[in-house]
């Protein structure tokens, strides 16, 4: 299993990564699965630096017709993490984005998984 992101995701995720320096922007992955693989077209920031509840995550993903395949975080810390462990997003793609020295952004992919309890399966990421 592995995710690809777009350039205009890359480049998206890497402004809202400079912009963390007060925030921790968190948001909505958009996109689709083909076969192992997440195919992330494009990011849509939530307002605040908390993840969406899930009511608003199934109205949102009724309004964009399905294509919400998963979350992402800017400089992540675990009570975020938490809100997305959870039922409604089962099998969804998780994006931690962090920028090293050099204000280069890091992303590292997993997917939300379950077994007795959830928790976050590392995959590979393609760009």
């Amino acid at each position: 299993m592995d995710a690809y992101l777009s350039r205009e995701s890359y480049q998206a995720l890497e402004a809202l990564n400079l912009l963390a320096s007060r925030s921790n922007p968190t948001g909505l992955l958009i996109g689709h699965k083909r076969g192992h693989r997440y195919i992330v077209e494009r990011v849509l920031p939530t307002p605040g630096s908390t993840f969406i509840s899930p009511k608003r995550f199934f109205d949102l993903d009724r309004v964009l017709e399905g294509r919400i395949i998963g979350f992402f975080a800017c400089q992540i810390n675990t009570p975020q993490t938490k809100r997305i462990l959870a039922p409604f997003a089962y099998g969804k793609l998780f994006l931690e984005v962090n920028r090293d020295a050099k204000t280069q952004i890091k992303v590292k992919p997993f997917v939300v998984d379950y077994d007795e309890k959830f928790f976050l399966t590392p995959i590979k990421l393609k760009k």
